[in-house]
């Protein structure tokens, strides 16, 4: 099974960049390559880099006031910027640093990619989180509890990609890239990446049988009462599907940064500890 590991970036996190893939280099084994894809502009500054690694670089024009939406686009578009062949995508953002070794099957069950989701009403606490559920609705046309964006990497399969652009072409009766361009730029975004592309995974029960659901519950709601677990009750389980018996822990070997700001010397502290 090919996996391709892909990383959507740009010029001001090119310090973050340079350690993720130092990350990978040093714990990562058995996927087929790295593709990085990055504006047009920042071909040149990344190019020694991408060589330096042995990454396929590749760039978009992007458009002008809507770089934050565009990217989205790109990691929404995998099938296309990923190798002829490759089975499933493996998407990691630039400020997601591994910090321990990992493989493909670290992100497996029973050769299915892990889908991990959360209950939206499980963390109606932080609005920001929680307004992706009217983008994941609005975007798809269906109603999605589900929150899919809880661990990196994300991991699905390429042949997913194109249907899921066809389905919101489908339901807005307008090109997927006029649909996400069309969103807002700024954080909270009114469309968001990842949260879609898992709930177009839940969603279609043909591709929801191709995934590991694991359910995550942090903070349950009502929801859970009839699953034998106390609403408003601490606790942190990881559950096959809804199964409250098969409760166990997830590897996680993502270290998580912020970028925003860039790589500040504290960071750089923390970073080069784990690449040590």
């Amino acid at each position: 099974m090919k996996a391709e590991i892909l990383l959507v970036t740009y010029a001001p996190d090119y310090d973050f960049t340079s350690y993720t893939l130092r990350s990978i280099a040093k714990f990562g084994s058995g996927f087929s390559g790295i593709t990085i894809v990055v504006p047009y502009r920042d071909m040149e500054r990344f190019a020694p880099l991408a060589k330096q690694h042995g990454c396929t670089l590749r760039g978009f024009y992007e458009a002008a006031g809507k770089g934050f939406l565009h990217h989205q686009v790109c990691k929404c578009e995998a099938d296309v910027w990923c190798p002829r062949g490759t089975d499933l995508v493996v998407h990691i953002d630039a400020d997601c640093v591994f910090k321990e070794p990992f493989t493909l099957e670290t992100f497996l069950k029973d050769g299915k990619p892990i889908l991990l989701r959360e209950r939206y009403a499980d963390f109606a606490h932080y609005p920001a989180r929680a307004s992706w559920q009217n983008c994941v609705e609005h975007a798809l046309g269906v109603k999605m509890p589900w929150e899919t964006m809880v661990r990196h990497p994300g991991v699905f399969w390429t042949g997913m990609y194109r249907e899921m652009r066809e389905w919101i072409e489908t339901v807005h009766v307008i090109p997927f890239t006029q649909y996400v361009l069309l969103q807002k730029n700024e954080f909270p975004q009114t469309f968001a990446e990842f949260p879609t592309i898992g709930g177009f995974a839940l969603a279609m029960e043909k591709w929801r049988d191709k995934y590991a659901v694991v359910t995550r519950v942090l903070t349950p709601s009502e929801y859970w009462r009839e699953k034998g677990i106390t609403p408003g009750t601490k606790v942190d389980y990881n559950l096959f599907g809804d199964d409250v018996s098969t409760n166990g822990p997830l590897v996680s070997p993502v270290q998580y940064f912020w970028s925003r700001e860039g790589v500040t010397p504290l960071i750089r502290g923390q970073l080069e500890a784990i690449l040590a």
